[in-house]
């Protein structure tokens, strides 16, 4: 198994011969299905099915019913996917598959897969195959389970039930799973259908989404209180991540701040340590190493669990059959264990990362297409971000709904939606499966799907590289020492990716650790640069010489040092600020600077921090920090507070600006990209996507709008088939309300030419 190096994590991989163990014989794995791999195609990471490019349309379901099948198959979709829980018992037709340790039964995953094919003869599969452990291996194995803060084994999960949860750091539930997992790609490739099976979908944990099973309580903006895993396993593993990452007991002593450790007697952070910041929303460097340390540990071994079991996959195929796996919600969830996203990346055996499309901005107009993680690093791994559209249509029943997020009412609306969706995965060039609720039994929905997968497969062909000047960079390895919770991530990550999109102009999300990988960018955004590492501050300092104009730090760059002190803020951002013990809700007042530097900014505006759900108080945030350099110009003050909020300063040749309040307005970001020499395609706040061969639009509000090109295009409208204009630098379009537009910029020929 791959792992990246300090990571402790080697002690849990096995060799391929003690992965045959748990007595089985050398397995027939024989793939005969088409080689699946991701190539770059058009300027983007593509996935190629038997050496030829694929759009990657796919339907999904819970059920395996023919009538959606068969009317997504019509509609041109290629591939279906389907839930595969034989490990858990029986589900609709799936029986136990894995029934005890020498009798495997797939004859329900064969029941699915025939209906499947009987429904689209031509349907490219991947089962969602769901890796847990059946109840008579937990039976035989206590001690192979995970384990609550207070030594239990059973809690009650989502929905009230009490299960016991297989350890992900156990040698043993790995090994055991693996067989499973490799029986069933032997089984599959004896059936008449084994040339229609192309990949495997790997899932676990909560919602089968490789969370720790209790942390569903951030879908709901709750804060989990049964904090797992204690288990033996994970307290070795946990040892063996420290030995990596220390290299000698004083090392680890002195990080800890703790002169009687040992990596024999090191732990796992308690709850009572890990539930309470030692200031405000952090913790302290000089006093909360092991916390620190807890959380990494634990989403390693969710980045290396999965990377495991993509190995497998891949060694039993031949390395043929794509895999991947849900993870790297970095954007899109304040759950720790999705914080090893980079190291994941790097594995060679995963070729796939999805998550569902995130549930904030779902309703129309108002709304936002936002993917829940950071897309362009995603690409830069040579890897895809396979979106989970399940947005509801009109037509999904009430009693399907999920957490109370609501679905439209009208045919209009869903269309407007599924667009706008489109826009997203266009300019990310992802590949996307629709998600069944019981939303798609009309011919007018299914008429829509084969419009979009139409326009989906015509998109392939031309170049779908970025275009955008702008990145949105996070470190995710600083927000481990975040609070677990809400009041900060919320409004600094989260909800950020709403103005991020209606800028005007596309921005890239990328991680820290990428930007050196990265493309050079005019405009800059840190959002959670707290602890900058040395390796990420050299790459800052290059930012400068490959051409930044305007670098923008977020709320507390630099605070963390060996300290909560501040004292790195300068060396981050070449400004001066100061850090000051408080708490407040973060709210800058623009001032008259602000208003003459800024284009379209105006002086009394404010923007920063809301009320978080759930809470109708005000959310107040510490510590803070603030404008304290002589040499800058202050653009805003910190409402309430009175010190400079937002300033402004020359730094190597680029303006610097620094934000004590997070959620930064679209309109402050468009001031500042345009002064910056960014592109802006649309002034106003209307949700925009942008590649080098498209443009989507999504509008709040209905009225005429001028949209502006860097060079001549040809602008032609995907969806109602229409020339637009021709060979021009700026169109003006007079769109209703809760409109969704996808243009090609190119001529109407160009769109409709063989191979792009």
């Amino acid at each position: 198994m791959a792992t990246a190096a300090g990571s402790g994590m080697e002690a849990l991989s096995s060799s391929p011969a003690a992965e045959q163990a748990a007595g089985a014989a050398p397995l027939d794995t024989s793939y005969k299905g088409p080689a699946m791999t991701v190539q770059t195609y058009r300027g983007v990471p593509t996935l190629f099915v038997d050496g030829k490019p694929e759009v990657g349309r796919a339907y999904y379901s819970g059920r395996s019913a023919e009538a959606p099948i068969k009317a997504f198959g019509e509609a041109g979709v290629k591939f279906v996917s389907f839930m595969y829980t034989g490990m858990r018992g029986v589900r609709g037709s799936q029986t136990h598959a894995w029934a005890s340790r020498d009798v495997f039964d797939f004859s329900g995953f064969d029941d699915s897969v025939n209906t499947i094919l009987k429904a689209n003869p031509a349907a490219r599969i991947f089962p969602r195959v769901d890796l847990n452990a059946p109840n008579w291996w937990l039976d035989e194995n206590p001690g192979e389970v995970m384990v609550y803060w207070d030594g239990t084994t059973l809690k009650p999960l989502r929905g009230g039930r009490a299960a016991l949860i297989p350890a992900w750091s156990s040698k043993k539930w790995r090994e055991d799973t693996a067989l499973y997992l490799r029986k069933l790609i032997e089984h599959v490739a004896t059936q008449p259908y084994a040339p229609h099976l192309v990949g495997y979908h790997l899932s676990s944990g909560g919602t089968q989404e490789w969370y720790y099973a209790t942390n569903w309580r951030w879908f709901f903006f709750g804060v989990n209180e049964d904090l797992l895993d204690y288990s033996k396993h994970q307290t070795e593993a946990f040892r063996a991540y420290l030995r990596a990452k220390y290299g000698s007991v004083d090392g680890l002593r002195a990080a800890w701040r703790n002169n009687t450790v040992t990596f024999e007697t090191a732990e796992i952070a308690p709850k009572a340590a890990k539930m309470k910041p030692d200031w405000g929303v952090f913790f302290d460097p000089a006093k909360s190493q092991q916390v620190y340390d807890s959380f990494d540990l634990e989403s390693d071994v969710v980045a290396d669990t999965i990377a495991y079991f993509c190995k497998v996959v891949k060694d039993a195929t031949g390395g043929k059959a794509m895999t991947g796996a849900f993870y790297g919600y970095v954007t899109g969830a304040p759950d720790k264990g999705y914080l090893s996203t980079h190291k994941l990346l790097q594995s060679p055996y995963i070729d796939f990362l999805c998550a569902p499309s995130d549930y904030d901005f779902r309703e129309p107009g108002a709304g936002l297409s936002a993917y829940r993680t950071v897309a362009r690093s995603v690409q830069l791994h040579q890897k895809l971000w396979w979106d989970e559209n399940d947005y509801y249509t009109y037509l999904t029943p009430a009693s399907s709904y999920v957490e109370g997020w609501t679905g439209p009412r009208d045919y209009a609306s869903t269309e407007t939606s599924q667009i706008r969706q489109l826009c997203n995965q266009i300019a990310n060039a992802s590949p996307a499966w629709w998600f069944d609720w019981g939303s798609f039994g009309s011919p007018e929905v299914i008429e829509l799907i084969g419009k979009l997968n139409a326009i989906a497969e015509r998109s392939l062909h031309a170049d779908r590289g970025s275009v955008a000047e702008i990145a949105a960079v996070v470190d995710e390895k600083s927000l481990h020492w975040l609070e677990i919770g809400w009041s900060l991530y919320r409004p600094l990550i989260q909800e950020q990716r709403m103005p991020m999109g209606r800028i005007g102009a596309p921005v890239d999300w990328i991680l820290m650790d990428d930007l050196d990988e990265a493309p050079a960018y005019k405009m800059y955004v840190f959002l959670s640069a707290f602890r900058v590492t040395e390796p990420q501050m050299k790459s800052i300092e290059r930012l400068y010489s490959r051409g930044a104009k305007a670098v923008v730090w977020v709320y507390a760059p630099g605070i963390l040092g060996d300290a909560i002190d501040g004292k790195n803020s300068f060396t981050a951002t070449g400004m001066k600020l100061k850090l000051l013990f408080d708490r407040t809700s973060l709210h800058v007042e623009m001032g008259p600077a602000g208003a003459k530097s800024l284009p379209g900014v105006q002086q009394g505006r404010r923007y920063g921090t809301d009320a978080v759900a759930g809470n109708s108080t005000s959310n107040k945030i510490g510590p803070i920090m603030v404008g304290d350099d002589p040499a800058a110009t202050t653009l805003g003050v910190l409402y309430g507070v009175g010190e400079p909020g937002l300033i402004e300063k020359t730094v190597n040749g680029a303006q610097a600006y620094f934000s004590s309040a997070p959620k930064l307005p679209d309109w402050l970001l468009r001031g500042i990209a345009a002064k910056a020499g960014v592109h802006i395609y649309n002034a106003q706040d209307d949700a925009l996507y942008v590649n080098k061969s498209f443009l989507g639009i999504h509008t709040p509000t209905a009225g005429k709008r001028t949209i502006h090109f860097p060079a001549p295009v040809s602008v032609y409208d995907t969806y109602k088939r229409k020339t637009i204009a021709h060979a021009v630098t700026q169109v003006t379009l007079d769109l209703p309300a809760r409109y969704s537009g996808l243009f090609f910029l190119g001529t109407e020929q160009e769109w409709s030419a063989p191979g792009g």
